[in-house]
């Protein structure tokens, strides 16, 4: 397990935030904050856990509670306990929690709190300074406010799904549960702004985050288009000229470019297939027209070529190449090794690996995994014990009754 050592200095630092629900949306809110210094104590249903526990892949395909690989990288930073609030001696310990707590970040279903202290306006009155973030997948009110909704369904409701994939193909979803990323990202953001109004005025408040809307919110072009010209922006042409689009290389795929101010002689040199230099191809409307035969051209020419070589040779001619990394290429990026972007942890189960690190840098902060994801109920005794004050027996009367 890697010692905890809080530095002095991140912004978070004497925040405590109690961590309730489970699967991706609270546990990555609750990440960000702690990444930033903030004490997170998560809290788990006893014997059963965060659901997330059982989200596969798992470390060595062994189906563990401590080996799921998506748990694992929601939960660093934090401390666990389990809690449950429907007994009346964990409903005691929840009042105890809640009292020394700053924040509450849960994503439960609305009208579905496991325990009636947990209702928004119980905490509003008998907590006034607490921050409350609730995320859902349609928010707190509006007549979808009890639907469930799985990430394809938030997506598709969004309306970024409409815009993902061909014009003559159905719309695709994005991969990896990302609208749950989204949402805890920007309930993160709105905790932040929440403490540090609360700085001002001593007061807390409720934090209402819809997934959808977050989602929504990012269709920075398609929406301003409907409300101004009444226009449905679609998908992408099925096949244009094969620019800005993603193209088999030798070794994976590119994204050939016609950005920025090099002339296409300089894109023809480089790709190094000799029909590109026909004059057909010059103009931005002789492209358009011919855009079939310039796709077969880059096909043929692409195939000569390795990624990492066209990004590099295309990058010292000032074109705007790209290419598609796997995950084995980001591990051994040498521009991300170069800015020290992951972060080896050890967990005491799943073993030592490296993490994803930070997207943000503060001048002032080193970013640090300082604690592993806990086990199930990991903390109860340093929590419930030396915090607030039970004694050994008392730990053990707790965990009989099924407290924790």
């Amino acid at each position: 397990m890697v010692a905890r050592r809080i530095p002095q200095l991140l912004p978070l630092n004497g925040v405590r935030v109690l961590e309730l629900g489970g699967h991706v949306s609270a546990p990555f809110c609750a990440r960000l904050l702690a990444d930033y210094g903030a004490d997170v104590i998560k809290v788990e249903q006893p014997g059963i856990g965060d659901e997330a526990r059982r989200m596969g892949p798992f470390v060595g395909d062994d189906p563990h509670p401590d080996k799921s690989i998506p748990f694992l990288y929601l939960n660093t930073n934090k401390r666990g306990v389990t809690l449950d609030p429907a007994t009346t001696a964990g409903a005691r310990l929840l009042a105890e929690l809640l009292g020394s707590a700053d924040v509450v970040v849960e994503n439960y279903p609305p009208g579905e709190k496991p325990a009636p202290m947990l209702e928004t306006e119980y905490l509003a009155k008998h907590y006034p300074t607490l921050i409350v973030a609730s995320i859902t997948a349609f928010g707190q009110s509006g007549p979808y406010r009890n639907f469930a909704a799985t990430d394809i369904v938030t997506t598709a409701f969004s309306g970024l799904m409409y815009h993902s994939g061909d014009s003559d193909r159905e719309p695709l979803r994005n991969a990896l549960n990302q609208s749950f990323y989204v949402a805890g990202i920007n309930g993160a953001v709105a905790t932040a702004a929440a403490l540090f109004r609360r700085m001002a005025t001593g007061q807390g408040q409720t934090i209402d985050v819809s997934t959808v809307e977050c989602l929504a919110s990012h269709l920075v072009q398609a929406v301003p288009y409907y409300s101004y010209m009444g226009a449905i922006k679609g998908r992408r042409p099925v096949r244009g000229s094969g620019f800005e689009e993603l193209m088999p290389a030798r070794d994976g795929y590119v994204i050939p470019s016609v950005q920025g101010s090099q002339p296409w002689s300089t894109v023809a040199e480089l790709i190094s297939e000799p029909g590109l230099h026909d004059e057909r191809f010059a103009s931005g409307s002789g492209r358009i027209e011919y855009g079939e035969e310039i796709y077969d051209l880059l096909i043929k020419g692409l195939a000569q070529w390795d990624r990492k070589a066209l990004h590099q040779a295309s990058g010292e001619r000032r074109l705007v190449f790209g290419m598609a990394q796997d995950a084995g290429d980001l591990h051994e990026c040498p521009h991300l090794r170069e800015r020290e972007f992951f972060r080896t942890v050890s967990h005491p189960v799943a073993g030592e690996v490296d993490y994803p690190g930070m997207g943000p840098r503060l001048s002032g902060m080193e970013y640090e995994v300082t604690r592993a994801a806990p086990l199930l109920g990991e903390h109860n005794g340093e929590i419930y014990g030396d915090e607030l004050g039970r004694s050994a027996e008392g730990l053990a009367q707790l965990r009989a009754l099924g407290a924790i």
